[in-house]
């Protein structure tokens, strides 16, 4: 037994000790999780699109914990409508329900959209990514780092065979009713038909699905689930050269492990990680494809062969890439035919009828839960589709849903208080009649004290001590008068004049008392002399 044991450690270590070049496989059993082969399985590798699984992953679980609905809208940002094709083109501003959201991204494999979707569940691209990190590191993914949620090529960006086994367990586990959105044949938005970049959804009998990615530095990647008499594997191919034998790959590691039900003693918990960076493989993917790197998007509906080798164990026609410990598969239980000259196919896609998807609301999307990258201000209102609807000459409720709403938004138990508050239930328009001060705790429209009234002005319009408060507006001082120049005489004898006139007439003076009368403003043209000004400002001066 040990003996045993001792060699299928050493079967495991000299698969994972391939060259910088060699491509990745794992097939398990998906419910018990035994490993049924194994190559470089815990080789850390860029993930490129098969990303979109966690970013799926996350949102259905965010579904499931009621922060979001699958009718929820959620706005794309510029960030979001910026990102590089493979992308549906959706515009800033434009919304898309998750739902929508989920279906175009893992047929499509959209990055736009994979933005959108991460924006909506986390707020804002880097809170989502370290959620990604976070729940890796829960499922027990330890060769996986993400930067993104659409896996553009990043350096830093990896995960492993093992990981992404896990990730699909994760998925198929607690979300089988959601299983469609990775197996959808095709989805049709507006006139175009965008069909499932995975080659094994139509053609693979009792195919479950799941995601494909590429970018040059991965090559060509999938995880793929099936199900054959009760059982459901999952497979997973990192690093093909082509989407074509990406799919054969895929195909054949499936049907050699429905051929057998013994597994190599492991698990995939006990497989160990490999540590290191990911590889690069663009140069190998670009010689293949004749100096360019092949589209992920590029696959037909027609049938496909790939130039692969005769048996599972290596040193083949393809440079022992994918060389597995494991036992070739059986004719019997084959999905696959091979030509005279040695390739491998598969047949077209059945013929499905595609799912319609759009952008937009749905019916339900205004009772949907805000999508977390919706502002809790006064556009959140037409992002939950609740917006107010405004008459001519109707009032305007105060809250800004009104007391039907529920959740976050809603407006109960608002009562006018001495911090400010105000009913639900208040008018915005002034009263027509004048009111007196209320209590604060009233039932009817809240009337403002010195508010504009209708009529004529009055002290009733005014607040108490506003009337003393208005005063009239400032007069500059006036102009000094001309005064009449006294003629040229002796102070002396002008005196003596005065006394002798006032001692001529007392009792006139007694009897007919006249008030003084003002000095009239008659200017004299001969005159030049005027008075000299008083110390009053002027009205230029500066006060």
């Amino acid at each position: 037994m040990i003996a045993s044991r001792f060699t299928a450690a050493l079967v495991f270590g000299l698969a994972l000790t391939g060259s910088a070049s060699a491509g990745t496989s794992l097939v398990i059993d998906a419910a018990s999780g035994a490993v049924l082969s194994s190559e470089n399985a815990g080789q850390p590798w860029h993930p490129a699109s098969t990303t979109k699984m966690m970013t799926a992953y996350l949102a259905l679980k965010a579904v499931r914990e009621g922060r979001l609905g699958l009718e929820t809208a959620i706005p794309a940002s510029k960030r979001a409508a910026s990102q590089p094709r493979v992308k549906v083109y959706i515009k800033a501003g434009q919304e898309v329900t998750l739902d929508n959201a989920l279906r175009i991204m893992m047929v499509k494999s959209a990055n736009d959209i994979a933005y959108v979707i991460a924006e909506g569940v986390g707020g804002d691209v880097e809170t989502f990514v370290g959620m990604m990190n976070a729940e890796a590191a829960r499922l027990g993914m330890r060769d996986s780092h993400f930067t993104n949620p659409n896996g553009w090529h990043d350096p830093d960006q990896q995960v492993s065979a093992r990981d992404l086994a896990i990730l699909a367990m994760a998925l198929m586990r607690e979300f089988p009713d959601y299983s469609d959105y990775w197996n959808t044949a095709s989805v049709q938005l507006g006139k175009q038909v965008l069909n499932n970049t995975n080659g094994l959804v139509g053609r693979y009998s009792g195919i479950g699905g799941m995601k494909t990615g590429f970018v040059c530095a991965s090559g060509f990647n999938v995880v793929a689930t099936a199900t054959r008499g009760g059982r459901t594997l999952i497979a997973v191919v990192l690093g093909a050269l082509s989407g074509t034998e990406r799919t054969v790959k895929a195909a054949q590691l499936l049907d050699d492990g429905f051929s057998k039900w013994g597994g190599s003693g492991y698990s995939l918990a006990s497989l160990p990680s490999q540590g290191g960076r990911a590889y690069n493989i663009c140069d190998d993917v670009r010689r293949k494809g004749g100096g360019v790197a092949l589209a992920d998007d590029a696959d037909t509906s027609g049938p496909i062969a790939a130039q692969v080798p005769n048996s599972l164990g290596g040193n083949e026609s393809d440079g022992g890439r994918f060389a597995t410990a494991s036992a070739p598969s059986y004719a019997s239980s084959s999905m696959l035919s091979r030509t005279p000259s040695g390739r491998v196919s598969l047949g077209p896609r059945a013929q499905t009828v595609p799912v319609p998807v759009a952008f937009g609301r749905t019916s339900g999307s205004a009772s949907a839960p805000l999508a977390a990258n919706v502002s809790v201000g006064s556009d959140s209102r037409v992002a939950r589709g609740a917006a107010p609807i405004v008459a001519p000459s109707a009032p305007v409720a105060a809250g800004l849903f009104g007391n039907q709403t529920g959740g976050l938004f809603a407006d109960r138990g608002r009562t006018a208080s001495g911090n400010g508050a105000i009913p639900g239930a208040t008018s915005a328009f002034a009263p027509s009649e004048p009111v007196t001060a209320q209590p604060s705790q009233q039932s009817g429209p809240l009337r403002l004290q010195g508010s504009i009234q209708t009529g004529a002005a009055a002290s009733a319009n005014l607040r108490p001590g506003a009337a003393a408060a208005i005063k009239p507006p400032a007069r500059p001082p006036a102009r000094p008068l001309l005064v009449k120049p006294s003629p040229k005489a002796d102070p002396a004898t002008a005196k003596a004049v005065q006394d002798k006139a006032s001692q001529g007439k007392p009792a006139q003076a007694a009897a007919k008392p006249q008030a003084a009368k003002p000095q009239a403003v008659t200017p004299q043209v001969k005159s030049k002399a005027k008075a000299k000004p008083t110390n009053e400002a002027k009205p230029n001066d500066d006060a």
